[in-house]
């Protein structure tokens, strides 16, 4: 708990100044800098800081950890640049990391000058996070895995004072649906670590697959893990293809690890008492009626084979926990609470016999007694700070525990009154799964999440009394994968809307600047490209924006994300030139209209891919 009090107490330290920084921060050159997420105040400087053979960090002697994340810098720069950049003890060296009291957790300054560059922080984070501009002030080529070409590896000069609104700021990967490489996990940390990304949540186990090896219970990966088919698309139809896969207990250690030097916690999370098929069908026991035939889920939804709360569950759940917790250090463990449907207790003569004995009224009451039984034992043997998804506020159920607000930000509102901690994830700005450049698209949950709606929603409600704002933790993306087969489908959908989310969480409401971002994100493509990112190209295409509830004749809007950009259009079937019409305002569609559109620049050059959509 110690890690997120320590955010709590100085949140509101840090939203002040950043508030007052915001306010006086330098107009900047946004295509020279580039930084993601905005830095509270970026001083232009003129000059180059360059890099050299004879370039050296200085770090505080006996600090083990500032000279990890030196060395780490230094081996990234050699393998990209060939150059040889040495750790030296202080006062040494023109990159100084410098450790002072007085700076908030993450909050850093950074200041580069043609002789040296300085980092100071009060901890390792913000050093790292003072080092994660240097990278993204970089050429783009530094995030590389081979020696570039012809590369000036030059920063420009400049002055930042830097620190998160928000101590919570993550991201959210579902590996029960579809089994996502570890290799891939890795890479999603990568990015978050540029982007000053700091909690990773794994969703390991669903009705779909349990993704973990437990070593007192094999059959969960033995069976689990493997389904016999997956759905195809929206219907009842199977694949007939099994689909599988699972994380040994080593490859948890190495990801856990490669978090940790980034400065990421991993969350597990275990869903309970629902979600809970692939359990089941590994250990029937754990159900209501153990002598019914279970499988692990091949559709999607929410299913009514939900964890029975008897003796013979909770001692399987208190060893699975026992195991994880030496394989997660976090401080926060998610536990589900979600979508559990009450028609097997209700069946179940057990059950009934159960809330006799403990004096229940129904089946609402049996789940808040086992989500106490379970927190109760996490806390106290764990030492660990529960996350649930907000169905854990009714009743009261987890005391002590974290909301994650998925349905609207109603739930954050009702639990600040409460005095209980939140953080942000309404799907219909944070779930990453939604379509982003078709709001017709039906593969997805269906809720239309342009770039730009994720870029402008803030997790501070807008109704919520100031004096309750402390209770706002930060901001969440989530990227469910029922319709996610491929970790590149996964990039598609993730980039760049997952770094747009960095500066939510990064930024208070006053600092944050559309136009800055659209700029900003040039550069950013650039990393990404070197990365091997598949990511979306939307920002570079014409969207269409429309009401599809709405009767016809009704009004659509053609919107472009790239700087500058003009959009043209036509409505008789040809292609859009330099000539046709540009779009200004609206326009109004008839049922069978075929509309055509494109992004030209004032050089008649054109951006992006035409679109077209037949409404």
């Amino acid at each position: 708990m110690k890690q997120l009090e320590n955010g709590v107490t100085r949140w509101a330290y840090t939203f002040a100044i950043a508030f007052v920084l915001s306010c006086t921060a330098f107009a900047t050159d946004d295509a020279r800098y580039g930084i993601i997420p905005k830095p509270l105040s970026l001083k232009e400087i003129a000059g180059e800081f360059h890099f050299t053979g004879q370039t050296s960090i200085a770090v505080p002697a006996g600090n083990a950890r500032l000279a990890e994340i030196a060395e780490d810098f230094a081996a990234q720069l050699h393998k990209t640049s060939g150059l040889t950049v040495k750790t030296v003890q202080q006062p040494a060296g023109n990159i100084v990391f410098r450790e002072t009291d007085g700076f908030a957790e993450g909050e850093y300054t950074l200041r580069i000058t043609p002789q040296q560059i300085v980092i100071t922080a009060s901890s390792p984070v913000g050093i790292y996070y003072g080092m994660q501009s240097v990278c993204q002030l970089l050429p783009p080529a530094i995030y590389g895995e081979t020696k570039a070409g012809k590369v000036k590896w030059v920063v420009p000069c400049c002055e930042i004072h830097d620190a998160p609104a928000f101590p919570y700021r993550g991201i959210m990967l579902d590996v029960g649906r579809y089994f996502m490489p570890k290799e891939f996990v890795m890479k999603v940390i990568d990015i978050m670590a540029m982007h000053k990304q700091n909690m990773f949540h794994w969703h390991l186990t669903d009705d779909q697959g349990w993704r973990i090896e437990i070593k007192k219970y094999p059959k969960l990966t033995e069976i689990g893990s493997v389904r016999k088919e997956s759905p195809v698309g929206h219907t009842k139809e199977g694949d007939g293809k099994p689909h599988g896969g699972f994380y040994t207990q080593e490859d948890v250690k190495e990801i856990v690890e490669y978090a940790r030097r980034r400065c990421v916690t991993v969350i597990p999370e275990i869903d309970l008492p629902g979600h809970s098929t692939a359990a089941i069908a590994a250990y029937p026991d754990l159900s209501c009626f153990p002598d019914r035939e279970y499988e692990v889920a091949t559709s999607w939804g929410i299913k009514k084979d939900v964890y029975c709360p008897s003796a013979t569950t909770f001692r399987f759940l208190e060893d699975v926990f026992t195991e994880l917790f030496e394989l997660f250090p976090s401080p926060y463990y998610h536990i589900g609470g979600d979508e559990c449907p009450r028609d097997v207790w209700k069946e179940s003569s057990d059950c009934q016999d159960l809330m006799k004995i403990l004096g229940l009224k129904n089946e609402d009451q049996l789940q808040i007694f086992f989500m106490q039984r379970i927190t109760k034992f996490i806390k106290e043997k764990g030492g660990k700070t529960l996350i649930g998804w907000d169905e854990i506020l009714d009743g009261g159920s987890v005391p002590g525990a974290i909301v994650m607000s998925y349905r609207g930000q109603a739930p954050a509102l009702r639990a600040s009154q409460q005095g209980i901690y939140s953080i942000l994830t309404p799907n219909r700005w944070c779930y990453l799964d939604n379509t982003q450049d078709n709001p017709e698209d039906a593969l997805s949950i269906n809720e239309f999440m342009p770039l730009d709606k994720v870029y402008k929603y803030h997790p501070v409600p807008d109704t919520m009394p100031a004096a309750r704002h402390q209770y706002i933790l930060g901001q969440q993306g989530c990227l469910w994968t029922e319709y996610i087969p491929t970790f590149r489908k996964a990039e598609f959908l993730m980039y760049p809307r997952a770094v747009a989310m960095s500066e939510v969480a990064w930024c208070n409401r006053e600092n944050k600047d559309w136009n800055s971002f659209r700029l900003r994100l040039l550069k950013e493509f650039e990393r990404l490209d070197i990365l091997d990112v598949n990511y979306s190209k939307a920002f570079y295409d014409v969207v269409f924006r429309f009401d599809k509830r709405l009767p016809f004749p009704k009004k659509a809007a053609l919107t472009i994300d790239y700087p500058q950009a003009l959009v043209r259009y036509t409505s008789d079937g040809s292609t859009p030139t330099e000539k046709s019409p540009v779009y200004s305002d609206s326009i109004t569609v008839k049922k069978g209209d075929m509309i055509r559109a494109q992004g030209f620049l004032s050089n008649g050059k054109k951006v992006g891919r035409m679109t077209e959509k037949q409404f």
